[in-house]
């Protein structure tokens, strides 16, 4: 569908949904499954966020995962308002949070007090983790009595994938030897684990925050994917990702919360394990990302006398 066509779409959608008159769609940002618009109408909100996608399930699966997280966080989450197709793309509907992409690395370097950034993104992260369950796993039904067993299966699909494409020369040797280090060393790695299961969003990194530049503060979390209940230290290689490597956010969580002997490892692994995950997902290899990681995971090896 032409933008020209989806922006009449989501004119008609809105009106009908909301009972409201829509004053403008506007482009608003475009991401790996799905672009956004700012639709202003009126009567309150006044302005709301629509997303298009051609993946129904995946958008079905996203409002799933944001009203899970809406109920659950006290940080702002976009409530959702609905969601629908037509012409095979689908519209969700939700609230719209003011503030700077946390994808304008450029503005947000000029950001007065970077201090307080960083600790407001750690409180939400914290705050998501002190949702918790008996059980790890898929958010909406944990059924693993350990992350090791979990992980164990999540692995399994990784370890394969980077056996098919090393086969087929689409991975090099160094990110082949990491993989093969994983499996090796897995058992050792994982009974190590401990905590709760913890509620995880999935894709805690900057470009998917809203940040209110004024306050020098968080002003919300977009994006779920993949969301589950998982060990405490699972989703800090987010951490170390674009503008939160310039806020030290990994150091800034680690003075607060005591971490694990084999925290800054499983750092790597996890970073290395998520991006190929995306890679069995979008059918693309990021050669030289998946290469840094790897580098990285057996770095960290070493330190630990276990390479």
């Amino acid at each position: 569908m032409l933008m020209d066509n989806i922006q009449q779409a989501i004119k008609t959608i809105v009106e009908n949904r909301m009972h409201t008159k829509v004053n403008e769609v506007a482009a608003a940002g475009k991401g790996a499954s799905g672009s956004v618009y700012c639709v202003r109408i009126q009567n309150e909100p006044y302005v709301i966020a629509v997303k298009t996608s051609e993946y129904y399930d995946t958008m079905c699966r996203e409002k799933a995962m944001l009203d899970y997280l809406f109920e659950r966080v006290s940080y702002k989450v976009p409530q959702t308002y609905f969601i629908c197709q037509k012409d095979d793309v689908t519209f969700l509907g939700m609230e719209f949070i003011n503030g700077v992409s946390g994808k304008n690395e450029f503005k947000l370097n000029f950001i007065r007090n970077k201090k307080h950034l960083a600790d407001s993104i750690v409180d939400a992260f914290l705050d998501t983790k002190s949702v918790q369950s008996d059980k790890f796993g898929v958010f909406d039904n944990p059924v693993y009595d350990t992350w090791k067993a979990y992980y164990r299966d999540f692995f399994n699909d990784i370890y394969s994938f980077a056996k098919e494409k090393f086969a087929t020369k689409e991975i090099s040797q160094t990110i082949m030897n990491a993989v093969q280090w994983i499996e090796d060393n897995f058992d050792l790695i994982f009974d190590s684990v401990q905590g709760p299961a913890c509620l995880s969003h999935g894709d805690f990194w900057m470009p998917n925050m809203i940040i209110d530049f004024k306050k020098s503060e968080l002003a919300g979390v977009l994006d779920p994917f993949n969301m589950i209940y998982a060990e405490p230290e699972y989703e800090l290689f987010a951490f170390t990702l674009g503008f939160g490597k310039r806020l030290r956010l990994y150091d800034v969580y680690k003075k607060r919360v005591k971490a694990s002997a084999f925290c800054d490892l499983k750092v790597e692994l996890y970073a290395l394990c998520n991006e190929l995950h995306w890679c069995m997902l979008l059918g693309m290899v990021n050669k030289s990302y998946i290469e840094f990681r790897s580098k990285k995971l057996m770095e960290q090896a070493r330190k630990l006398n276990i390479a």
